[in-house]
């Protein structure tokens, strides 16, 4: 049975480049500033994950399969902006931090500067028992890449498999990467997903980050598999209930239901955005 929650890290490797000192938000958020790596860009990926949770990169299969239930990954009322031109990127080169010191070295490295806000969120997952998983992910080409400050995850998408002892979360981040004065943006998604596979009594998805991003407002949709239909009501506030049906994994049938949620963020509001928790009993 799978079992996943995730956040992933991605951050940019570059060649023989000029470094500059750029800062970096998280949420599962991506690095703000895209940075050459080989023959392209890229952006830094990262966020908490369970400590022993088994972490790898994979195919998007599951999202195929379970959006046949549950309809289309976009929400309704998601900004047109965000789908003007969207990429499909590569996520590799993936690493895990298991202290701070080694999150701020491995950022150092590759021209980032982490931002005390975020570190600090960082260090509380590090605190209570979770690791931080990095990654890097292609960014679409731009003339300008200094430019283009200010990276978010305007829509977090993830498959979670829960069978009340183990949890599989599948995600699946669609990425908006801006310049300073928003005049050009570039809009991203992983082909492929993260899955983070680990034993838990409850269902989890990392929100903490969210708070940090740089546009208005960030959907989280969760595709939440489980051996039966749960109640709605068991759904955090302000998650929820929407499509929900029975869905085959392999030769095991399963009950999916939708949650979804809108977080209004942005520069100036900074709240606490509590993670996602639901026992299903």
């Amino acid at each position: 049975m799978l079992s996943v929650i995730m956040t992933c890290v991605a951050i940019i490797l570059v060649g023989l480049m000029v470094r500059s000192s750029r800062s970096v938000h998280a949420d599962l958020k991506c690095g703000d500033a895209p940075m050459h790596f080989d023959d392209g860009l890229v952006v830094t990926w990262a966020g908490p994950a369970p400590e022993e949770a088994r972490v790898k990169l994979g195919n998007g299969g599951i999202f195929e399969r379970v959006e046949q239930v549950t309809g289309t990954g976009i929400p309704a009322g998601y900004p047109e902006k965000y789908l003007e031109n969207l990429r499909t990127s590569e996520v590799f080169n993936a690493s895990m931090a298991w202290t701070p010191d080694e999150l701020v070295r491995w950022q150092e490295r590759h021209g980032i500067e982490m931002e005390p806000e975020a570190l600090s969120v960082f260090e509380s997952y590090l605190d209570n028992g979770h690791r931080i998983f990095m990654t890097l992910v292609d960014h679409p080409n731009v003339s300008d890449p200094g430019s283009f400050v200010a990276c978010s995850l305007v829509l977090q998408r993830a498959v979670i498999v829960f069978n009340g002892r183990r949890q599989d979360l599948f995600l699946r981040s669609y990425f908006h990467s801006a310049r300073t004065d928003s005049s050009e943006y570039v809009n991203f998604v992983p082909g492929g997903s993260v899955h983070y596979s680990f034993k838990t009594d409850s269902v989890w998805f990392p929100l903490e980050l969210t708070r940090l991003i740089s546009e208005p407002a960030s959907h989280v949709e969760l595709d939440i598999v489980t051996p039966e239909e749960f109640d709605e009501g068991l759904l955090p506030a302000p998650f929820s209930a929407q499509t929900s049906g029975p869905v085959l994994l392999g030769d095991v049938k399963y009950q999916v239901r939708r949650a979804s949620a809108v977080f209004r963020v942005g520069e100036d509001q900074h709240a606490a955005i509590p993670d996602f928790r639901m026992a299903l009993s």
